[in-house]
């Protein structure tokens, strides 16, 4: 019986080491397997490599993406031709340059009219102030005559207008049509003009010479106590086609002569006269 026994102790043990020899060869065999698979994988990829080369599908993709880089070309086209006739702005720069270069443009200009007129009375201090309220239709009627048809852009030939001139600006457009609308700050000159914002954007009457002649007044003596301030200078333009094609420039100018002698029709001690000229073209 202990021999029995020691048989079947004998016969499992070797059973159980042939058991671990034959797991052990399939344990090192695997490998070789691994290899088999592994070249089989390394050479799918191949395959999957080619087929992403093909001319055909290489070429289509390049195509499809020049055209529509070439209809992104076409609407950003389109829309700078809609930016250009739709120009609303009230960048000062934007809208200054704009006017600049249609009021280059236009030439020749559409036919206007140009008004001048006193404003108020011509005042001044004592005996003098009386006799200027009797000399005033003379100085009305000289201005009257300095009213005239215009077939000009009013400062079409002087300096472009500066942004730093106006105090605001601005452009609307409709039915192709932009109206601009500037207006300007105050200029103060002595007896002669000076290159400031009212002259850059729609002139001025010039020297005080110009501008009493215009009265058919005119200084003797004391021509330095002179001041003219231009002031209320604005415009409004139509612009169709990039040029100007009616509108309206105005200013008022304040004349103030402290202490002088001149003539309006006869000869004056000018002491303290105030006057003021509306000046207006309207095409």
């Amino acid at each position: 019986m202990k021999k029995l026994l020691a048989i079947l102790l004998a016969l499992t043990l070797v059973i159980g080491l042939a058991a671990c020899g034959a797991k052990t060869e399939d344990e090192t065999t695997e490998p070789t397997s691994t290899e088999e698979v592994t070249e089989e994988i390394t050479e799918a990829p191949t395959d999957e490599v080619t087929e992403p080369t093909d001319e055909d599908e290489s070429t289509e993709a390049p195509d499809e993406s020049k055209e529509d880089a070439s209809e992104d070309e076409t609407k950003e086209e389109e829309t700078t031709e809609e930016e250009k006739k739709e120009f609303n702005s009230t960048d000062a720069k934007e809208v200054v340059e704009f006017y600049n270069a249609a009021r280059k443009a236009t030439n020749p200009a559409p036919k206007g009219h140009q008004t001048m007129a006193l404003s108020g009375e011509i005042t001044g201090d004592g005996v003098i102030g009386v006799l200027l309220s009797v000399l005033q239709p003379a100085a009305e009627k000289a201005l009257s005559n300095n009213s005239k048809d215009t077939d000009w852009i009013p400062a079409h030939d002087h300096d472009d207008i500066l942004p730093s001139d106006v105090t605001s600006a601005k452009a609307t457009t409709k039915d192709g049509v932009t109206t601009v609308e500037l207006k300007f700050k105050d200029q103060v000159d002595g007896p002669d003009t000076s290159k400031g914002p009212v002259e850059r954007g729609i002139s001025t009457l010039g020297s005080i010479d110009s501008a009493l002649s215009e009265m058919g007044a005119e200084i003797t003596e004391g021509r330095d106590t002179v001041k003219l301030t231009y002031t209320d200078a604005y415009l409004t333009a139509k612009i169709k086609d990039g040029k100007i094609i009616g509108g309206t420039w105005h200013y008022l100018v304040k004349i103030n002569v402290g202490n002088a002698k001149g003539k309006l029709g006869v000869s004056l001690t000018l002491k303290n006269i105030k006057a003021a000229v509306d000046y207006k073209v309207v095409i």
